[in-house]
């Protein structure tokens, strides 16, 4: 008896544990913007991010980076208003570019960078206020998305990521309701980069 109370103990403090832990969605399904002919793989690094390269790939081999941001509206069902859209599309293509045109080499060829939002849950502010109310990150929010990479603009897929980023709790991303994704926009440029010049 003692033996099955103690099974049913672990199993209960175990279960009561991973709802108070609070797992983040992990990388959002893949959209199909990322052409379905690449096989991504899951990064080594971390659960929320999905990457393919090109075995030789160099980012030498490029004397100049084209971004171009999906006009696609994935995101058309929240309901963001024109101006909320267009921040996160300037702050992402922003992101992109800047860290980008800085680290290609000397060649003739143009790497042509493609990247879409593909998911967005936005934070709820008032549920992030207080310490207790956290617990299960019911407030919480995450943004993803899908960035590809091409040898000229029709040529073939030598890069391609995914990501998501999700709501910390010892942040100010908590408190405003595009905070995440407003933060992932500007952090997939330099991730991205990371990710090509590895």
């Amino acid at each position: 008896m003692n033996f099955i109370n103690r099974t049913l103990s672990v199993v209960a403090i175990a279960f009561v544990t991973s709802m108070f832990i609070g797992c983040g969605p992990g990388t959002i399904a893949r959209t199909g913007f990322i052409p379905l002919t690449v096989p991504m793989t899951k990064s080594k690094i971390d659960d929320e991010t999905s990457i393919y390269k090109l075995k030789g790939f160099s980012l030498a081999q490029y004397g100049s980076v084209k971004v171009e941001l999906s006009n696609s509206d994935k995101l058309g069902d929240l309901k963001l208003k024109p101006e909320e859209l267009e921040d996160l599309r300037t702050r992402f293509q922003a992101s992109l570019t800047k860290a980008l045109e800085s680290t290609v080499g000397t060649g003739a060829r143009v790497l042509m960078v493609r990247g879409e939002m593909t998911a967005l849950k936005p934070n709820n502010p008032l549920l992030n206020v207080a310490p207790q109310s956290q617990i299960l990150k019911r407030g919480y929010g995450y943004a993803a998305c899908e960035i590809f990479a091409t040898d000229g603009v029709d040529g073939q897929v030598v890069a391609a990521w995914m990501n998501t980023q999700d709501t910390q709790r010892f942040s100010a991303e908590k408190l405003s309701t595009l905070g995440t994704a407003q933060k992932a926009c500007e952090k997939w440029g330099p991730e991205f980069r990371k990710f090509l010049t590895n």
